[in-house]
């Protein structure tokens, strides 16, 4: 009975990690850039909450979606044959990739620093592709020539 218990919970989490990648999220256009950027900006701020809370545990799921949408945001690149954002969107992940690492570990300062390394490639790729949008506050729109 214990090896069927053991068994039945392995494939029910290979059914969820699979229809979790099966539902990544699609970019197909601006809006739907602005709406995966946005998911990005609330997510890694739970993070940063979760962080200065002490739940480590809370901090990784919120980087975990994060994360997720980030990967669309570098296939958008991708598709479009934009290199060098992607590169960056590519450079976000691995540090997203560190970060979860920190957060496995027992240091909230060591987290909150591999987490604050995210913002400065997010920055990067803001500074050079994303003029703020005059129209909403704290939202951003592609500068002439990106698309």
């Amino acid at each position: 009975m214990r090896r069927f218990l053991v068994c039945a919970a392995a494939v029910l989490l290979v059914a969820w990690v699979a229809s979790a990648a099966y539902a990544q999220t699609k970019i197909a256009t601006p809006e739907d850039y602005d709406k995966t950027m946005k998911a990005i900006g609330g997510a890694m701020g739970a993070t940063n909450k979760a962080i200065a809370s002490g739940s480590l545990a809370d901090a990784k799921t919120s980087l975990a979606t994060a994360r997720s949408n980030m990967m669309a945001v570098q296939a958008f690149w991708v598709e479009r044959k934009k290199d060098d954002p992607a590169m960056i969107a590519k450079d976000a992940l691995s540090r997203m990739d560190a970060a979860d690492k920190a957060l496995s570990g027992t240091d909230a300062a060591a987290a909150g620093m591999a987490v604050k390394e995210i913002f400065g490639t997010c920055q990067s790729c803001h500074m050079k592709y994303r003029d703020p949008d005059p129209n909403t506050p704290k939202s951003f729109i592609f500068k002439p020539g990106v698309l």
